[in-house]
């Protein structure tokens, strides 16, 4: 019998607790935690939690969430996985994170978002009983494989005209500025500072993601001024593009049509392989962006939604 006290993640649990994770995930998501190192980004995110069974094994892992949003609204945000992914068990978790929610006063505006993965879904006649609703966050990209074709970047010859250039870091370079990460952390925690959903990031983080095989990351630069960074993970069977950033007085250049170019040609020559990105789904900038690169959506992802007015009290 599993118990059920919340246990979070510390320096001395997280190699366990990575395993855990490892064992449990689906193959895209193993093979992006093997691009990474796992236990340290865990520690860094600080989210992540257990529960385990009296004889002491983990029985499921749990990510929760507290962040201001952009919009002064507090976001909530819940999911669980565990070995075996029954639906009602997964569900019955969720409750329990929720119950201990119960009769707390919202100071703010607070949104609860509950995620599921398609591996491990939830008893949606359960969440809507006690006032949660599907809404659409995220839309799933792909390209096929490929060189850039006619049509696609049309703003990365308008960049090329101003002076911006692209290039993937590599050790000659890191040598060369040996800044480049603090740089690169600046513009990304500058670029995402309103999104809850992104964790602040330090100069040993990119340069740990920078130290993997099977990472690139790829600049854009304006002279000696770095305007737009991307990174990118060789997955085996695909490339994941999961984030890119640029400093605001940049927008509009058609910076990112040139690096996505160069990331399209990149990844054409070494691999052959299709390219996969995500964009928030009120992110219009962000999904016409890919579509603009010749990405096509290829699924909607859900997360169960409900939001406590400022005042109100949370009630299951």
């Amino acid at each position: 019998m599993a118990r059920m006290d919340l246990i979070p993640v510390t320096p001395e649990n997280v190699e366990r607790f990575a395993a855990f994770r490892m064992e449990i995930a689906s193959e895209e998501l193993r093979s992006y935690y093997n691009t990474i190192d796992l236990p340290a980004a865990l520690l860094r995110q600080g989210t992540e939690f257990f529960y385990e069974d009296r004889a002491g094994q983990i029985t499921a892992a749990i990510s929760l969430t507290r962040s201001p949003h952009r919009d002064r609204s507090i976001v909530v945000m819940i999911s669980a996985d565990t070995r075996e992914k029954a639906p009602q068990d997964l569900t019955n978790i969720i409750c329990k994170i929720l119950s201990d929610e119960k009769g707390h006063t919202a100071e703010q505006d607070t949104i609860y978002k509950i995620f599921e993965d398609e591996e491990a879904p939830l008893i949606g006649k359960d969440l809507e009983a006690i006032g949660f609703e599907r809404i659409v966050g995220n839309y799933r990209y792909v390209r096929a494989p490929g060189p850039p074709r006619p049509g696609e970047f049309p703003y990365a010859e308008r960049a090329r005209k101003r002076g911006y250039e692209t290039l993937i870091i590599d050790d000659a370079y890191v040598a060369a500025h040996p800044d480049i990460f603090e740089t690169l952390a600046d513009l990304l925690n500058r670029a995402f500072l309103n999104w809850a959903s992104v964790t602040k990031t330090t100069a040993e983080h990119i340069r740990s993601h920078y130290d993997k095989d099977a990472n690139d990351i790829l600049i854009t630069k304006l002279g000696d001024e770095v305007a737009s960074t991307m990174f990118c993970s060789f997955l085996g069977k695909e490339v994941l593009s999961p984030k890119y950033a640029s400093l605001r007085k940049h927008w509009g250049s058609g910076a990112s049509d040139l690096m996505s170019q160069h990331l399209a040609q990149y990844v054409a020559d070494r691999w052959n392989v299709p390219i996969i990105g995500y964009a928030d789904a009120t992110n219009a900038a962000s999904w016409k962006a890919l579509e603009r690169f010749g990405l096509t959506r290829d699924q909607e992802i859900s997360y169960w939604g409900r939001r406590i007015p400022a005042g109100s009290t949370f009630q299951l």
